[in-house]
């Protein structure tokens, strides 16, 4: 219904609209309960391998290394490609350069880890706790885009999962965001 001249506008409003709406999904999926019942036994690799795959459409370099024969893990799929998802561009936004997204696994905690890597700024450390509240982003460092949800949501689930999940500053340089799932779990159930 605008004229030709206000296409600027158009365009302006549109993408508010897409911000708004990408918001508000992240709301529902913080809100959302991944129940015990849509769980099942996993290979961390497929699912992360999957994720890089979609996510090389931003057309960033992500550097991939999993470990071989890890053990399978009890995990919610969707829930676990939220996390990955949302950890990848989190390191989009806040960095250029290449990603280093890794798999491994932890003797220490006996639980398979998942990293993310960048290449920016890092958070402060005074704020690398209060990061996983809903709507607090540790971004005066990073920018200030987001709607302080995607690290809460990342808790919450990996939380669900039984796992932990930090942020460390990178001595180089950058962040690094780990998540570690216990593989103990699938003799829980």
């Amino acid at each position: 219904m605008m004229s030709d001249e206000e296409d600027y506008l158009k365009e302006g409003i549109i993408d508010d609209i897409e911000d708004m709406n990408a918001i508000i999904d992240q709301f529902i999926e913080y809100l959302r309960h991944h129940n015990s019942s849509e769980m099942v036994l996993e290979d961390i690799n497929t699912i992360v391998e999957d994720v890089v795959s979609v996510e090389q459409k931003h057309q960033r370099t992500i550097q991939l290394e999993t470990e071989a024969s890890l053990p399978t893990v009890l995990l919610n799929t969707v829930a676990l490609k939220r996390v990955l998802t949302n950890m990848i561009e989190n390191a989009i936004r806040y960095s250029d350069g290449a990603i280093s997204v890794s798999t491994g696994f932890s003797k220490q905690h006996k639980s398979v880890l998942i990293k993310v890597q960048d290449r920016g700024p890092g958070i402060p450390e005074s704020e690398l706790e209060t990061v996983f509240e809903p709507f607090k982003q540790g971004d005066q460092a990073r920018g200030s885009e987001g709607s302080g949800l995607g690290l809460a949501i990342i808790k919450r689930i990996v939380t669900t999962h039984g796992g932990t999940v930090r942020l460390r500053n990178r001595k180089q340089g950058g962040l690094s965001a780990e998540v570690l799932l216990p593989v103990m779990r699938s003799s829980q159930s």
